[in-house]
């Protein structure tokens, strides 16, 4: 779901097994940053379809937290993080969210609002839309680019000329 929010075809090439270049420099960034940030209090959970960074109880409370490098995607981030809400919600489960970008030193909690929970479904109907297509949109350079790991892909010629 976050990569739908970032860039379609990161999202199509995810959702058709089509993995990024496994040594790329910010995924391994990114995985130094998921072992290190936040330790101690390490509970990655795998469930249908999702892999949560952290589960943890604050008393009664059940809260998911989506560990990121930093906030310039936020938006994704946080549509990501409403996916998680939502899918414990079908399974019953109340739950409440937590960004957290160690970098920036930020924890920013996140409620499964209506509003929230609407943009969700339509991005999940859209995701589902796109995923069905036989081939992935066109590549369209943004912003994102320049730190994919997908970008050798996308732009080929490019780096074939470089």
């Amino acid at each position: 779901m976050g990569y739908y929010g970032v860039c379609p075809r990161e999202a199509w090439l995810m959702g058709h097994a089509l993995e990024p270049y496994p040594d790329h420099e910010l995924l391994a960034l990114g995985r130094l940053l998921q072992e290190t940030a936040y330790r101690e209090e390490r509970k990655e959970v795998a469930l249908p379809g999702m892999r949560l960074d952290l589960l943890e109880r604050e008393g009664e409370a059940l809260v998911v937290a989506e560990v990121k490098r930093r906030s310039g995607q936020r938006e994704a981030h946080l549509l990501q993080l409403g996916y998680y809400l939502l899918a414990l919600k079908r399974l019953g489960l109340e739950a409440r969210g937590e960004l957290r970008y160690p970098e920036e030193r930020k924890v920013e909690r996140v409620e499964l609002t209506p509003d929230l929970e609407a943009r969700v479904r339509e991005a999940e109907e859209a995701l589902r839309a796109l995923l069905k297509a036989p081939t992935p949109p066109p590549a369209r350079r943004i912003p994102a680019c320049s730190g994919c790991a997908y970008f050798e892909f996308c732009f080929v010629e490019e780096v074939e000329d470089a």
